[in-house]
C-alpha cells in the first residue's frame, strides 16, 4: 500500500487552470471504534513535564520521552496525539543528532497511521506542513496543498486553509492567498461550538491582517489595522465566560504588561509611522483596550454583575444557572465588533473614508 505521504508527493498531477479552486470530492471517514478524548489538562501536565525533561537532561531525554508518549496516544487513537506531536517535532528539529529528513520520515509514519474517523487529527498536516516550511516553504505549500486537493472540503479542513494562507504570505503570493481567505470563509458559519467559532475568526483575521500588511500603501495600511484590532477583540472574546471570568482579567492584564499583544511589534509601529499617527499610539491604545475591557464583555452578553465577580460574593441559583448556560450561546456579535472597529479606524485615518 502506497503511504499517505507519497500519495501527496508522487501521485499524477491534475491540469490546473489559474482560478485558485480545489477539485473538491466527497469522502466519508470509516467507522471504527470510539475515540479517546485526553483532557486538556493532563496533556497540559505531561507538556510541562517533558519542557522540565528538556531542560535537565537535554532534548534527547525530552524526545524520549515524548515519543513513549506518542506511541501510547496512537495506539489509543487518542486526540491528545496532536499537542503532543506539536511539542515533539520542534524538538527534534533542535536535536543536532536528528535530521530533517529523519524528522519528517517520523512525523509521516506517523501520519500513516492515524484513524480516518476523527478529523481533528487532520492538524498532524499543518504540523508536518510546519517542518517542510523549515526547510523549504514552495514544498510546504506543495504539501498542504496536495492534502486538501485529495479531501472533501469541509469545517474540518478550515485550519488547513488558513495554513496554507499564511505559506502564500511567506511565499509572495499575495493572490492565492486572498484566494484561499475567501475559501476559509465559507467554512466559518458551519462551526456551532461559541468558542470554537471565534477561534476561527479570530484566525482568520490574523491571517487578513498579515496579508493587509504586505501592501504598501495608505489603504493596506488601515486594512492591517482594521483587521489587526478584530483580531485583538476576538482574542478577548474568546475568554469572555462568566464561569470563568478570571481568565478573561488574566488576559486583559497580559496586554496591559505587554506580555501578550500588538502594542510593541514592529509591524504595529510601521503602520501607525506610515500613517503619520505614531505619536497617538497611547491613545490608540487607551480607546481600543477601554472597549476591550470594558464594553466588549457586556456586548457579548456578560453582565456588570458576572464581569466583575470574586469568589465568595453572593449570588443566586437563577444567576448561576444562567453563567453555566452562556457556552451555548451562539456567537453572533461579529458585526458589532466590525462596526466600532470600522468607525474606529476611520476617526484615526478620516482622509480614508
Amino acid at each position: 500500500m502506497i503511504s499517505f505521504f507519497k500519495r501527496i508527493f508522487f501521485r499524477r498531477k491534475k491540469p490546473t487552470g489559474d482560478n485558485g479552486n480545489f477539485h473538491i470530492q466527497f469522502k466519508e471517514f470509516e467507522n471504527s471504534k470510539p475515540l479517546v478524548k485526553h483532557p486538556d489538562a493532563d496533556v497540559h501536565k505531561l507538556m510541562i513535564l517533558a519542557t522540565k525533561i528538556k531542560l535537565k537532561d537535554g532534548y534527547s531525554k525530552a524526545i524520549e520521552f515524548l515519543k513513549d508518549i506518542s506511541e501510547t496516544y496512537l495506539r489509543e487513537g487518542n486526540t491528545a496525539l496532536v499537542s503532543c506531536l506539536n511539542k515533539l517535532i520542534p524538538y527534534m528539529r533542535r536535536e543536532p543528532s536528528i535530521s530533517y529528513k529523519d524528522t519528517k520520515d517520523y512525523l509521516a509514519a506517523i501520519i500513516d497511521k492515524i484513524p480516518v474517523n476523527e478529523p481533528y487529527f487532520l492538524n498532524l498536516h499543518i504540523t508536518m506542513a510546519d517542518h517542510i516550511n523549515s526547510f523549504d516553504t514552495g514544498e510546504s505549500i506543495q504539501y498542504l496543498s496536495g492534502v486538501l486537493d485529495m479531501d472533501t472540503l469541509t469545517h474540518h479542513q478550515y485550519s488547513m486553509l488558513i495554513k496554507l494562507a499564511d505559506l502564500n504570505i511567506v511565499n509572495q503570493d499575495k493572490k492565492q492567498a486572498g484566494k484561499l481567505l475567501d475559501i476559509a470563509r465559507n467554512y466559518i458559519e458551519p462551526c456551532t461550538d461559541r468558542f470554537d467559532k471565534i477561534r476561527r475568526e479570530r484566525k482568520w483575521f490574523r491571517t487578513s491582517a498579515n496579508l493587509a500588511y504586505k501592501e504598501i500603501n495608505e489603504t493596506g495600511n488601515t486594512d492591517y489595522l482594521y483587521y489587526l484590532f478584530i483580531e485583538f477583540l476576538l482574542d478577548m472574546a474568546r475568554v469572555v465566560n462568566p464561569m470563568n471570568i478570571e481568565d478573561f482579567h488574566k488576559r486583559k492584564d497580559q496586554y496591559f504588561k505587554k506580555e501578550r499583544g500588538f502594542a510593541d511589534s514592529e509591524k504595529f509601529h510601521s503602520t501607525i509611522k506610515q500613517l503619520n499617527i505614531e505619536d497617538e499610539k497611547e491613545t490608540i491604545l487607551k480607546q481600543l483596550y477601554g472597549f476591550a475591557f470594558e464594553e466588549l464583555p457586556l456586548i457579548l452578553g456578560v453582565t456588570k454583575t458576572e464581569l466583575y465577580f470574586s469568589p465568595g460574593d453572593k449570588e443566586s441559583l437563577i444567576e448561576i444557572r444562567a453563567k453555566k448556560v452562556f457556552y451555548r450561546r451562539p456567537f453572533r456579535e461579529l458585526s458589532n465588533i466590525r462596526d466600532w472597529v470600522q468607525k474606529f479606524v476611520s476617526s484615526l485615518v478620516p482622509e480614508t473614508t
